[in-house]
């Protein structure tokens, strides 16, 4: 059934929306063209939150929400389908927000016929209200004349010389749009709205591969003239296939091309042998040449049907060049995307004596994130095959990933995950710095606002390396590559699991296509959004307890090119820390690798519901910041990307420890397992360390035996006690955390004293500075700084400014602070 949505922005302004049965509320505001901002599509990110006012629905897996945050009514957009006509809020508005979509109505100048099935379509869109720009690579959407339906097309030329943009469009047998081009005559009028799309030309760093098939030409036409207006000193490479020769248009515009610059080159090629055609014959990767790919090192734009998108990466695959930054957009032949609980394909399973067959020597791993990754090589030591299932489509050096959202922002690796990292990938660290990541001394490097005020610039002897969290993981996932025993699978998400009816251990899993995939051992490094204890459940397996603090914390992180006079030569990165619970912004600038060309500033609020989403008030938001020199050092700065959010609403914990009963052969890490409030950079540590553990046990146990596996979990608990109490002794000095008084130990005033006495002392004391870095990168227990020495000099310290009718440095920042 089909339900009516009003969409209402911060600015009084509403749309209405159709939504059908198998769409969230972002697929039907996509496809009518209203706007709401939106990230990771996956219920991760929390971008897209609203709140519903009246009406009924189905909140999807969200984990980007809190269950309180749910119970008050908001929602994710993504995740959300209507079960009744509903009115949602969202509070931007629609005159000034990211994810705005022009709209307005163009005329009809020229309707050329390149082909029998080809036409060049020219609207003049001086009629728009507002400048139209669109990045080359991105499309529009028309409203058919004399229909409702909506149909996309990308840009020809994204310059809009004149107001004026062009549009290659393929005639289709039945299109209502093609039907429409028939007779279609200059001075028609026709609805448009856009721009869209996440596939664009990024900056250009190194030789690029353009790839159309058909009319895919279309945008990668925009991206090839923009290369070469803009003087790219990169090669260019264009492969240009169709079906039959006559197909093959807007030739001339490739040759001027490639006679304006000497490094830019088309070849092309048709699949079908057509008379007077006397170039290439086959398929546009018969075309290929290998030294065009640079060995990898290239960045790979693909544009055209799915069959030639898919072939063409299956040769990139194919040849190894596992370097690339592979971008793609796929032509359908409908506008509307599908659903994502559209019904699925029932499953035959093979019988418990087949699956144990199939799977003998094969190890599954669900998530191919930073933990997934170095799981998989761990396992590869003890099983013949292991398989990874990971639901993106695929890694780049310099971006994010939509199931990754945290992906676009800072992320540290502490010395106890060095080191394990180490362990699995001898040498890995060596490869992160030569690709760019940062290896320094953090009392050197950074400059860090601590207590409130800056801690001073000395030699810590702890070496942190930093980066971009896109870099780290490619390096990692770089290494899989050499590793024969492991498969790598991207776009394969699992919706269920294989158990053995007699004994309940895990035998394999389902993923969304309906490919049973056997196994001995399943690792669940799905992340906080991991489907297995719902799995758990509907098979009728204790499930374990989930303990959540509810921190409700928003990143937000923008990237900015550095002019040479502004680069730093003295550090690396910029912190400020908030003085829980007096503060609760915190911010920081860092480099996104050793190039220091780009700097990427991530914004972060505790019990924060108002992020920014454009760059004004990404501006405005760097003011709440402990200090001002971020959003000043903004002022300098150009803008080179939109926002990124993640909102990290809980940090949480699933107790399997505490289970009596556990599948054999299933075992969770990194945050399937446990997750850490981002703000401490512990995360991919913890998940190394966990993974340090799970070699453990693969050492010494059978991890088929459910025994083995609650022996892991038990020993895993030590870690994530320890983790968990390191930072919750900061987050629980926030008074409106959730059960907060329940969860503070009884010595948690005391802790937070002694610890603020540690605070004042290492701003004067370098040993006690390298002491503490030593136990927040979990070298050392926090024991160490509870040592007779360290107590008598702390205490010492505080009693002589007392006595001395001194304010301490905390006083002094914060004596009358309010609590935020």
């Amino acid at each position: 059934m089909t339900y009516t949505v009003e969409v209402r922005y911060s600015d009084g302004a509403s749309r209405t929306l159709a939504v059908g049965p198998a769409q969230t509320i972002l697929d039907a505001a996509e496809d009518a063209g209203v706007p709401i901002v939106h990230a990771c599509e996956a219920g991760v990110c929390g971008t897209c939150v609203g709140k519903c006012l009246s009406g009924r629905y189905e909140q999807g897996h969200s984990i980007g929400l809190s269950q309180p945050e749910k119970d008050m009514g908001h929602i994710l957009a993504c995740q959300t389908r209507a079960a009744s006509d509903c009115v949602i809020a969202f509070d931007y508005p629609l005159a000034d927000n990211a994810a705005r979509v022009l709209s307005g109505t163009c005329t009809v100048a020229a309707v050329r016929r390149l082909s029998e099935n080809v036409v060049l379509l020219t609207l003049d869109m001086s009629g728009f209200d507002s400048a139209f720009a669109a990045r080359p690579g991105q499309f529009a959407q028309f409203k058919v004349p004399g229909t409702s339906e909506w149909r996309s097309y990308s840009f020809t030329d994204a310059d809009f010389a004149g107001d004026e943009a062009v549009f290659l469009i393929r005639l289709q047998p039945g299109g209502v749009m093609s039907a429409y081009l028939e007779s279609a005559r200059s001075g028609d009028l026709i609805e448009m709205r856009g721009p869209k799309g996440s596939f664009w030309l990024r900056d250009v760093k190194r030789p690029i591969v353009l790839v159309a098939g058909g009319t895919g030409l279309s945008a990668v036409l925009a991206m090839a003239e923009r290369l070469v207006a803009d003087r790219a000193s990169v090669p260019v490479t264009l492969y240009y296939g169709v079906n039959e020769a006559p197909n093959l248009v807007l030739t001339d515009r490739l040759e001027r091309l490639a006679a304006a610059v000497p490094h830019f080159r088309w070849k092309g090629i048709v699949s079908a042998a057509s008379p007077g055609w006397t170039g290439a014959t086959g398929f546009v990767t018969d075309l290929f040449d290998a030294s065009d790919f640079n060995d990898g090192n290239a960045d790979i734009y693909l544009c055209g049907p799915a069959p030639m998108v898919a072939a063409a990466r299956d040769w990139v695959e194919r040849h190894k060049l596992t370097a690339t930054n592979l971008y793609f957009e796929t032509f359908l032949p409908s506008a509307r995307r599908q659903g994502a609980n559209d019904a699925k394909t029932p499953v035959a399973l093979p019988g418990p004596d087949a699956m144990r067959a199939a799977g003998r020597g094969t190890a599954v791993v669900i998530g191919g994130s930073i933990a997934g990754i170095v799981t998989a090589k761990a396992l590869s030591e003890h099983y013949e095959k292991v398989i990874v299932l990971e639901k993106d489509q695929t890694h780049r050096r310099s971006e994010g990933r939509p199931g990754a959202a945290q992906g676009w922002h800072l992320h540290h690796l502490l010395i106890a995950g060095q080191r394990e990292a180490e362990a699995v990938f001898p040498g890995i660290i060596d490869d992160m710095v030569t690709a760019g990541a940062f290896r320094v001394d953090m009392g050197e490097q950074y400059r860090i606002l601590l207590a409130g005020s800056w801690k001073k610039v000395v030699k810590s002897g702890i070496d942190i390396v930093c980066a971009g969290r896109p870099l780290l993981e490619w390096c990692l996932r770089r290494r899989l590559d050499d590793e024969p025993a492991v498969d790598y699978r991207y776009e394969q998400t699992v919706r269920d699991l294989v158990f053995d009816p007699d004994s309940g251990n895990v035998l394999g899993a389902v993923t969304e296509s309906g490919e049973v995939v056997a196994a001995e051992l399943v690792i669940d490094a799905a992340g906080k959004n991991t489907p297995v204890p719902e799995i758990l459940s509907r098979h009728g397996f204790p499930v374990p307890t989930l303990e959540e603090d509810h921190i409700s914390c928003f990143y937000s992180t923008m990237y900015h090119r550095v002019p040479a006079e502004r680069v730093w030569n003295d550090k690396v990165m910029v912190l400020s820390y908030c003085y829980r619970p007096h503060q609760k912004y915190y911010g920081c600038q860092y480099y996104t690798d050793s190039s220091r060309t780009v700097m990427a500033t991530t914004l972060v609020g505790y019990d924060c519901y108002d992020p920014p989403r454009n760059a004004q008030e990404f501006r405005a938001f760097a003011d709440r910041m402990p200090t001002p020199v971020m959003g000043e050092e903004l002022d300098h700065y150009e803008a080179c990307s939109p926002v990124y959010n993640f909102r990290y609403p809980t940090m949480q914990r699933y107790r399997y420890e505490a289970l009596r009963h556990v599948p054999g052969g299933l075992v969770a890490v990194g945050d399937s397992l446990s997750s850490a409030d981002p703000i401490s950079g512990a995360g991919m540590t913890k998940a190394l360390l966990e993974i340090g553990k799970l070699r453990d046990a693969l050492r010494v146990s059978d991890l088929r035996d459910p025994e083995a596996v609650r022996a892991y979990y038990r020993d895993v608990s030590g870690l994530e006690d320890l983790v968990w109490a390191v930072i919750r002794e900061q987050n629980l000095r926030f008074p409106w955390i959730k059960d907060v008084e329940k969860k503070r130990p009884r010595f948690a005033r005391l802790q937070n004293w002694y610890i603020d006495r540690i605070m004042e002392l290492m701003h004067d004391a370098p040993d006690i500075y390298r002491l503490y870095l030593s136990v927040t990168h979990f070298v050392s227990p926090p024991g160490v700084l509870m040592r007779p020495a360290v107590a008598a000099r702390a205490i010492g310290k505080w009693l002589f400014t007392k006595l001395t009718f001194r304010k301490t440095l905390i006083e002094r920042n914060f004596g009358k602070a309010p609590v935020a």
